[in-house]
């Protein structure tokens, strides 16, 4: 029972499950499940999945429950700067993966991608965070914060807030976690990196910059990267409930 649904409240009426068109279609002409399979459909606020038992390709009846996975006890907000399709998706979904509470897309300085996108770039986005969700065992969806400038990214931060910048070569990420918070703001530069004067701003707005060692990471490397490394050093990578 591996397949996994997100299932709005609507599409839940006592036992009984509705699933939409996209997703009959995946069930029907992609799995090819038939009546008497099961999956689990989960709402995003429960922390359980419901086990269903299909009736059609449409719909089907609850015949039990699971525990989902804990969700980080930090709250990890990722500001990744803003890439090119091919590159920025997947940092989506690796973000989604890992934990991440909410991810913020920035408009940077030396960026090649420098205007925001339109609603259906976002509609695509959100499939692709809901769909990461429903792979990793997720209960909770992250939410899509709107896409900013880098200076109001910075200056709305909250919690530990951390920048990865080339141009800092001592500290790192082990120190910038010592205490603090339970929220952690990640900020991760574009293809050339953050510009001297967003780092001086970021320093200004109280946020702590750190190296990621002696490596060139890609952008979208970085991303995924640093948010499981800070679940890692919080020990907050594991789906332990203690």
């Amino acid at each position: 029972m591996r397949h996994r649904f997100f299932v709005a409240a609507e599409q839940m009426v006592g036992q009984e499950v509705r699933f939409a068109a996209a997703q009959s279609h995946q069930i029907r002409n992609v799995l090819r499940l038939r009546a008497g399979d099961q999956v689990r459909v989960f709402d995003g606020h429960r922390p359980i999945d419901h086990v269903v038992e299909l009736e059609s390709a449409d719909h089907g009846r609850v015949v039990g429950e699971r525990q989902q996975a804990a969700e980080p006890k930090t709250r990890l907000v990722v500001y990744p700067a803003l890439l090119q399709r091919d590159k920025f998706e997947p940092v989506l979904q690796k973000l989604t993966e890992i934990g991440a509470a909410a991810i913020a897309p920035v408009i940077t300085a030396r960026a090649l991608v420098r205007e925001a996108p339109d609603e259906r770039r976002l509609a695509r986005w959100r499939a692709i965070m809901r769909e990461a969700t429903e792979q990793s065992g997720r209960g909770v969806v992250p939410e899509l914060l709107p896409v900013v400038g880098f200076a109001n990214a910075i200056d709305g931060a909250t919690g530990r807030v951390i920048m990865a910048y080339e141009g800092e070569r001592r500290r790192g990420l082990h120190s910038a976690l010592v205490s603090g918070s339970n929220e952690v703001a990640l900020f991760v530069g574009p293809e050339g990196g953050y510009a001297p004067d967003e780092a001086e701003a970021a320093v200004r707005a109280g946020a702590v910059l750190i190296t990621l060692g002696p490596r060139i990471l890609r952008t979208e490397t970085a991303s995924p990267l640093l948010a499981a490394l800070v679940l890692h050093e919080l020990g907050d990578l594991s789906s332990s409930t203690e």
